[in-house]
């Protein structure tokens, strides 16, 4: 007698939920079309805010240190302003192109950005340089690491006119890879300043020319 009670009640249960018009039959496709929407608003609101992070305005005036230090250099280099008139942001070469290293590699430098920025890590020039050859050190590991990624998105060995680049350099194009040598080993100085061009200055010399700032 229990056990059929106890059958009854189950019935009873899943014919109301199924009975045409219950509110719960019609909460399982609204609750489908809710979780949709709101699947389609984070994908397309995450991409908004990602390419919004990633532009030259945002990355050259979003701090003081990246605003007063660092992009007045990117300015004055051949990455901004050179002969062809082709210029690479921030983002093309500190962001990478796929993902998930595009999300990895945001979220990282973002949260460490926002820490030393508040923290004032390098928010005087006095600092800036204390720290300069810990952050470039930094940032030629993992160039060197990826095999110099985003260098590669622009500049493609296979279509290199040798005969059109100085000696030097074409010879470099040919012989480093052979020895295992990767883009960023002979372009430190390529977009930034290197910590050696510093040193020379604060000694009173003349900063060398390096060619890895040739254009």
């Amino acid at each position: 007698m229990s056990e059929d009670k106890q059958s009854s009640g189950k019935r009873s249960w899943w014919e109301r939920l199924c009975r045409p018009g219950s509110i719960w039959l019609l909460g399982i496709p609204a609750g489908v079309v809710l979780v949709f929407f709101l699947g389609v608003f984070t994908v397309i609101g995450s991409e908004v805010m990602i390419h919004a992070t990633g532009t030259e305005q945002f990355c050259a005036t979003a701090c003081h240190s990246m605003e007063a230090f660092t992009t007045p250099e990117w300015r004055d280099s051949p990455h901004y302003k050179n002969t062809s008139g082709v210029r690479a942001t921030c983002a093309d070469c500190h962001i990478p192109r796929t993902y998930p290293a595009k999300l990895i590699v945001k979220a990282r430098a973002g949260i460490s950005d926002i820490y030393h920025e508040l923290a004032g890590t390098i928010d005087t020039r006095e600092k800036y340089e204390a720290h300069r050859a810990r952050m470039a050190e930094d940032i030629w590991a993992a160039m060197a690491a990826n095999d110099s990624r985003e260098c590669r998105n622009c500049h493609s060995e296979e279509h290199f006119v040798l005969e059109n680049q100085e000696e030097e350099a074409a010879k470099a194009h040919v012989t480093g890879p052979e020895e295992g040598k990767t883009c960023i080993d002979c372009h430190k100085g390529i977009a930034h300043r290197t910590p050696d061009e510093i040193a020379e200055e604060q000694q009173g010399g003349e900063a060398p020319q390096s060619p890895n700032t040739q254009q």
